[in-house]
């Protein structure tokens, strides 16, 4: 009569627990030693999670907080280089390309508004008009979310997603933007690499 394949043979039982007491006597005794310890990972800027846009939008033109129509009635167009009347807005630095002259953006009559081609005025509210008169793909990519920045939601019945004007990023004056300073990259391996003898990196 054959063995029962259910009771092992005392020989392997005696091997499987002296198999398991020679583990414990492994980590009891911290043999391998310990992993490498963790990077210590820096406190995120909280600048980094500001979700506020790069500039302010305004309400309303205003120079110096004094609106427009202070200084200017709108009765008749102004001529000339505003930057040369007088000590108002000489300080404005203007880096936009070939676009040079105030009054290509600024409406004559009514500096409070903008110019379209005809010199109709276009009100701040519809700034990206006037950008869209030279920034024709720009303004494309930024009515299909390719450009720019939306906020909101993307159903529909919570209000759907909103369009950030253009000049919520760039300042028009001076559209480049300047230098910024990125975020730190995301710490994928929380293991110190020096300590763990990786010189490259590697995971």
């Amino acid at each position: 009569m054959g063995a029962d394949p259910k009771k092992l043979p005392l020989w392997l039982a005696g091997a499987c627990a002296g198999a398991f007491l020679l583990l414990a006597a492994v980590f009891a005794l911290n043999v391998v030693g310990d992993a490498p310890p963790r990077d210590e990972i820096p406190k995120l800027n909280p600048d980094y999670a500001d979700t506020a846009t790069a500039r302010k939008v305004r309400k309303e033109m205003t120079f110096d907080g004094a609106p427009c129509s202070s200084c200017h009635e709108g009765v008749d167009a102004l001529q000339g280089d505003p930057k040369e009347k007088g000590v108002f807005h000489e300080a404005i630095e203007i880096k936009h390309g070939r676009n040079q002259h105030c009054f290509n953006c600024h409406n004559r009559k009514q500096p409070a508004d903008f110019s379209d081609f005809d010199g109709s005025p276009i009100k701040l509210a519809k700034v990206e008009m006037l950008c869209a008169k030279c920034h024709g793909t720009h303004y494309r990519d930024w009515l299909s979310g390719a450009h720019g920045r939306r906020s909101g939601h993307w159903d529909a019945a919570k209000g759907g997603p909103k369009q950030t004007v253009c000049i919520a990023c760039h300042n028009p004056h001076w559209p480049v933007f300047k230098a910024m300073t990125a975020a730190p990259a995301p710490h994928v391996n929380p293991r110190t690499r020096k300590a763990a003898g990786d010189g490259h990196g590697g995971h």
